[in-house]
């Protein structure tokens, strides 16, 4: 589905700008209609290989999106008006975006939009499943529990979050140190070795050639190489600002060894908890199907979901569209949805998976964590003692080295 920048007037009489998912324009402005809306015109955001390096540092991180959250859902409930609620918080708030974004927020509720479109606006810092959870509950009354629920969401997410920056930590600062360890190695220990053994001439092992030459290489092209992984980096931004590229880039990250199970089970965690807190909140499945996608970080598994709710939208059952997606949607994931589709228990049945693949993803960051650590301890073996080796080798056989025998 394409993403467009809908149009429309406020009861004030200010335009308002509104993100939607949908195949044509002409189908988001019927979204909007469907709402009560009329729009004034839609627009397709176009993908851009752009970087920006304000859009880049002027983020909103989870942690503090779930402090505004939790804060908002305790005035809430404590019987503050919104826009006082909104504006308490705003005062209160370090972050520059989510600052001027409350702001704008603020205004457009004083001038008559609902709190569900003030939200919708802003992409950058709620993202679907966030905007229509408050919509749903402005318009079901129930907009303290909505938000304690996504208070709930949200700390799931940021536990989630913690447990893979966990896990890769170690093996990011090991290579990290390794990496720097080995060119200080070969650009000022490597050269000294290096003039002595030209004093003495004679042949050397092919290993310590090797060595030397590597020596020679990060010597003589150390710029050359940070401008190249600055440039591979760049490019593999832009790359994945791209349908095509995202895809790619998602497929290879899903199907590394140990880290691509992780990654699989992280997003089915995911999305199964958001699942169960939007029929929660009194949504059909197909209306929850519909915000979840867009949220859905990796696209084999996001165009696997809407497949399978285009199937859903046909009137084909939920265990059986999730299944004809496998293995993107696990087995026991649609088995557990089939007997709660059956039994009507769905909203229990989702919980019940929701924990298991919370568990199921921690089981892995463990195990991940414990095989990494004597992976590592074995590359760095490898790394600085072959190095070393290399270079003393030629020693061991300095009497032939000196007379030049062979």
């Amino acid at each position: 589905m394409k993403r467009f920048h809908v149009t429309f007037q406020n009861p004030s009489g200010e335009e308002v700008v509104r993100e939607v998912q949908a195949e044509s324009a002409e189908d988001a402005q019927l979204i909007l209609q469907s709402e009560g809306i009329m729009p004034i015109r839609a627009a397709e955001i176009t993908e851009s290989l752009g970087w920006s390096i304000a859009g880049f540092w002027d983020t909103v991180p989870l942690q503090e999106l779930y402090h505004f959250t939790r804060l908002f859902g305790t005035l809430t409930r404590a019987g503050i008006p919104l826009l006082e609620a909104i504006h308490l918080i705003e005062e209160r708030t370090l972050n520059p975006l989510l600052r001027r974004t409350l702001k704008r927020i603020h205004g457009d509720v004083q001038s008559g939009a609902g709190l569900g479109p003030a939200f919708a606006i802003h992409t950058r810092v709620f993202d679907p499943t966030y905007q229509n959870m408050i919509r749903v509950g402005e318009e079901s009354g129930e907009l303290g529990q909505v938000i304690g629920r996504l208070v709930s969401l949200l700390d799931r997410r940021i536990k989630l979050g913690r447990a893979i920056t966990k896990a890769l930590t170690y093996p990011v600062l090991v290579l990290g140190l390794s990496g720097f360890v080995t060119w200080g190695i070969l650009t000022y220990i490597v050269p000294r070795f290096k003039d002595i053994y030209s004093k003495f001439g004679g042949d050397l092992p092919a290993v310590t050639k090797v060595t030397l030459g590597a020596s020679d290489f990060l010597i003589n092209h150390t710029y050359t190489m940070i401008l190249g992984v600055i440039a591979v980096w760049l490019l593999l931004s832009a790359i994945g600002k791209t349908e095509r590229g995202r895809s790619i880039l998602d497929r290879v990250s899903l199907a590394l060894p140990l880290l691509g199970p992780m990654y699989h089970t992280y997003e089915i965690a995911q999305f199964a908890k958001s699942f169960s807190i939007l029929i929660h909140s009194g949504l059909t499945v197909v209306s929850a199907l519909d915000i979840l996608i867009p949220a859905i970080a990796r696209k084999p598994i996001r165009d696997a979901v809407t497949k399978a709710s285009e199937e859903i939208r046909g009137g084909m059952g939920m265990g059986e569209s999730f299944a004809s997606v496998a293995p993107w949607i696990p087995d026991l994931f649609n088995r557990m949805v089939t007997v709660g589709e059956r039994s009507g228990n769905l909203t229990e049945m989702l919980d019940h998976v929701a924990e298991f693949y919370e568990e199921e993803f921690h089981n892995k960051v463990e195990t991940l964590a414990s095989l990494i650590e004597p992976m590592m301890i074995v590359f760095l073996g490898v790394l600085i003692g072959g190095i070393v080796v290399s270079l003393y080798l030629p020693i061991f056989g300095m009497a032939k080295l000196i007379t030049g025998k062979k």
